[in-house]
């Protein structure tokens, strides 16, 4: 089912396939993919998901027609393999930028792939590659942003309503969304390597403060620094410098 493409885009939002329901717009994405050739930029958005899925198995929870569900397919074969976490990153960086027409401050991005507003999440980022050999043949980068829903049962999360009282327009926030994922998308083209992470380290939630952590069980104090080249997180604990993948490290308080 075709949907009204996004006008001011050059190539995401071009091809836009719309769907009432879905059981997630990553696994549609996939299914379109092996049936059919699409062009990159391609988006697939649904009302609602069956099925959406959060980080560690987790359920995105949102209701229907309240929120952004879609999924973007790129096609970021001049990025290394060891280089996927730009992806995040970028669509991090796209996500802040849109918010940040509605939101005055405080939103940032929590390593490695949700949108806080304070202490309450708002949006979260699944990345999902193909790659071959040394590089990235095409990512579907999914995407779920809380922007009319009020109410999130005992979850710590936040919506564009709660935060600034104001019900929006889904679409306009979604070609928002689009237009400054081209941007940062097109940066990252050019090697603009530099300037994604000093914007990403601006953002990096508790990034020098003193804050929590669970490591292998064990509670421990310590401060965000920032990310390395790989995409690890850099927490310095008791006056070292250490470095963690996905997982090995729970934020706590």
């Amino acid at each position: 089912m075709m949907h009204k493409f996004f006008a001011k885009t050059q190539f995401i939002g071009k091809n836009v396939i719309y769907l009432p329901q879905c059981h997630s717009t990553n696994t549609e994405m996939q299914t379109f993919l092996k049936k059919t050739t699409l062009e990159e930029g391609t988006v697939v958005m649904a009302d609602f998901q069956i099925k959406g899925r959060g980080q560690l198995n987790g359920r995105w929870i949102s209701q229907k027609e309240k929120n952004i569900l879609m999924s973007i397919l790129l096609n970021p074969t001049f990025l290394s393999l060891h280089q996927q976490y730009y992806l995040t990153i970028i669509q991090g960086l796209a996500i802040t930028d849109a918010l940040g027409h509605f939101i005055a401050n405080d939103v940032k991005i929590k390593w490695p792939n949700d949108i806080y507003v304070g202490a309450n999440k708002i949006a979260g980022i699944l990345i999902e590659a193909s790659v071959s050999k040394k590089s990235i043949d095409h990512a579907i980068i999914g995407v779920g942003i809380n922007i009319n829903q009020q109410e999130f049962g005992t979850l710590k999360a936040t919506s564009v309503l709660l935060e600034t009282g104001l019900y929006q327009n889904r679409d306009h926030v979604m070609e928002l969304i689009l237009l400054y994922m081209e941007k940062w998308f097109q940066k990252l083209k050019n090697k603009q390597y530099e300037e994604i992470i000093l914007k990403y380290h601006a953002l990096l939630f508790w990034r020098n403060e003193k804050h929590t952590f669970r490591v292998q069980g064990e509670p421990m104090e310590g401060k965000i620094q920032g990310i390395n080249d790989r995409g690890q997180l850099i927490v310095e604990i008791q006056g070292k410098k250490r470095t963690f993948n996905h997982k090995e490290l729970i934020f706590i308080k």
